[in-house]
């Protein structure tokens, strides 16, 4: 099976290649450039496995939160590609993807963290352990500054992009640190075996209602 993932959710992008279980990938800090780079990334690795996109069987997007345009961005490239093909689109929310290296962390609570600006982070909260089809416990927005009096118990593990940001973490650093491409994949796969996914249910994700302003009168 050849399954392509695209997570461009955050300033933290990358894509991944998996074929009959070889898996490549590329992760890269986009400074507000999705658009243009994503899809060259996505040729680089199908030119790499000597394939094109009619070659694909499936498409994973991360649905965010992240950022408004950013997340879209990924969406309408993984629905581009699949077109008018036989290709499935599989969506898996970006907090998901942070949290799952942890989903064996028995009895914990997996606090996943996403910036989202205005020093604020999206959070999500899972119980450990738990598999691709989770419902979350709690879901919201915080101050960064307010995470550690929210979510510093014991029994609590912080993970992803926020919870690196509040201790003054490089945003330059490898994107993998945080919310990993192979991750996207071996969830998609999961999703995919159990025919999990239907297209018309690949919508973003928000961490808050998208801001529409009114056109101004002429």
């Amino acid at each position: 099976m050849i399954v392509l993932g695209i997570d461009t959710s955050t300033s933290y992008a990358g894509v991944v290649l998996t074929v009959d279980g070889e898996t490549t990938s590329k992760s890269w800090y986009s400074q507000h450039n999705h658009g243009r780079e994503t899809m060259p990334a996505v040729m680089e690795l199908l030119k790499l496995a000597g394939l094109q996109p009619s070659d694909v069987d499936a498409v994973a997007v991360a649905l965010g939160p992240g950022g408004f345009s950013a997340a879209r961005v990924g969406i309408a490239t993984a629905q581009g590609l699949v077109g008018a093909g036989q290709a499935r689109l599989v969506g898996v929310p970006s907090h998901l993807i942070q949290a799952f290296p942890h989903r064996d962390a028995q009895g914990k609570r997996v606090v996943s963290l996403i910036p989202i600006g205005r020093n604020q982070v999206s959070y999500c909260v899972y119980s450990a352990p738990f598999g691709v089809s989770v419902e979350e416990d709690e879901v919201g927005i915080c101050a960064i500054d307010d995470v550690l009096t929210l979510f510093g118990s014991p029994d609590t593990l912080l993970c992803g992009e926020g919870e690196a940001l509040k201790d003054g973490a490089d945003p330059t650093v490898d994107a993998q640190t945080f919310r990993s491409p192979e991750v996207l994949i071996s969830i998609a796969l999961e999703k995919l075996e159990r025919q999990a996914e239907r297209l018309e249910l690949i919508e973003p994700i928000y961490s808050r209602p998208p801001t529409i302003t009114a056109p101004r009168r002429q």
